[in-house]
């Protein structure tokens, strides 16, 4: 009798550690997310301004992102360090006057090495900040119009860029997760998107 009671014991405790062994055992993140208002957004904005100081106006903006993909490894219960990526695109026209007209398309790819800081787990939801700093390379086309020609022309520049994310909440199950963040950066001021874990 003992020793069923001792064999039920310890299938029953065997059977409470399953999920938190499995939750340990789930260290690889990879989240898909959309944002606005990224830094390459900020960077076009004010490229437009000594123009518009001048007269010029602009129509048919279009915003597509920031489109991110990342990957974290916990390396801990708290730390979790890895990479992000994004795409974004800002297309416009500029118009000065009745003669010329630019119709100029941005587009911005980064990456980013990253770190996650879990603070705060409970059940299906956690609460979590991110740091990212990298680099971003601007591909710019233009094509200008006037009364006489049209022209085109392009430049790439790389520079520094970053994202910081003050506050992250994800729900969901072990696997899959909801998610939304608020901060400053290529990502944007506010994203949401699905994370899996694995």
């Amino acid at each position: 009798m003992k020793i069923k009671c001792l064999l039920a014991t310890v299938a029953i405790i065997s059977f409470m550690c399953i999920p938190a062994q499995a939750q340990d055992e789930t260290r690889h993140e990879v989240s898909i997310s959309y944002g606005a208002v990224p830094n390459s957004l900020w960077i076009d904005i004010v490229g437009d301004f000594i123009p518009a100081m001048a007269g010029a106006t602009y129509e048919h903006s279009k915003v597509v992102g920031p489109i991110g993909l990342e990957y974290h490894y916990r390396i801990s219960r708290v730390v979790g360090v890895g990479a992000i990526a994004t795409f974004s695109k800002h297309n416009e026209d500029e118009i000065m006057g009745d003669l010329l007209t630019t119709s100029s398309k941005n587009s911005y790819f980064t990456l980013m090495p990253s770190m996650k800081f879990n603070w705060l787990r409970r059940g299906s939801w956690g609460l979590y900040s991110k740091i990212a700093a990298g680099a971003s390379l601007r591909h710019c086309s233009m094509d200008k119009t006037s009364l006489s020609e049209k022209t085109k022309s392009s430049e790439n520049e790389v520079f520094f860029n970053f994202q910081v994310s003050a506050i992250g909440i994800e729900a969901g199950n072990q696997n899959v997760l909801g998610f939304a963040e608020l901060g400053v950066g290529e990502q944007g001021v506010a994203l949401a998107g699905v994370r899996f874990k694995f």
